[in-house]
């Protein structure tokens, strides 16, 4: 079984490969950074920061984030949502602005806490909050379609501008 910080390296170096092969200067920063794991200028020489996360299989519905995720919406932050379906085909990814990511977090953690367990108990506060791909009771209507627009989308960072 591959390690949990193999895994999060192999996300890591799949987003920078892609971006190197647009013209983006990227900086790896080896889990010395809060906050993000990429530093990149992209080719119109701005500066953009990506969180990435990753999910080896390809059955992953979701990705895990911390409580501060939600709270995060610089406009130069993005996360990299990264699912490597078990290195049998390419990756899957996602790329998403911060601040998209911290609505849909916060929408989708009230909803979840809002919602009893399938014995009727209620869900206990967690730091954890879970940022879905795939359409499941706690997102809102529309949010499939829009996740759907980040699917592949390496134009978000190649367009950014401040």
């Amino acid at each position: 079984m591959t390690s949990k910080q193999n895994v999060g390296n192999a996300g890591e170096y799949f987003i920078s490969a892609l971006l190197s092969a647009k013209d983006f200067v990227v900086t790896v920063t080896l889990g010395r950074n809060i906050g993000y794991d990429l530093l990149v200028e992209n080719p119109n020489g701005f500066a953009l920061k990506i969180s990435v996360k990753t999910a080896i299989s390809h059955k992953a519905r979701d990705f895990l984030l911390s409580n501060k995720s939600d709270q995060l919406r610089d406009i130069n932050l993005f996360y990299a949502f990264i699912r490597l379906n078990n290195f049998e085909t390419m990756p899957d990814y996602w790329i998403v602005p911060a601040k998209e990511v911290a609505e849909v977090l916060t929408y989708s953690y009230k909803k979840w806490l809002s919602t009893p367990k399938r014995n009727d108990d209620k869900h206990k506060d967690t730091t954890m909050r879970a940022f879905y791909v795939v359409e499941n009771q706690y997102v809102p209507k529309d949010w499939i379609k829009k996740v759907e627009k980040f699917k592949g989308n390496i134009k978000t960072l190649e367009d950014f501008r401040v």
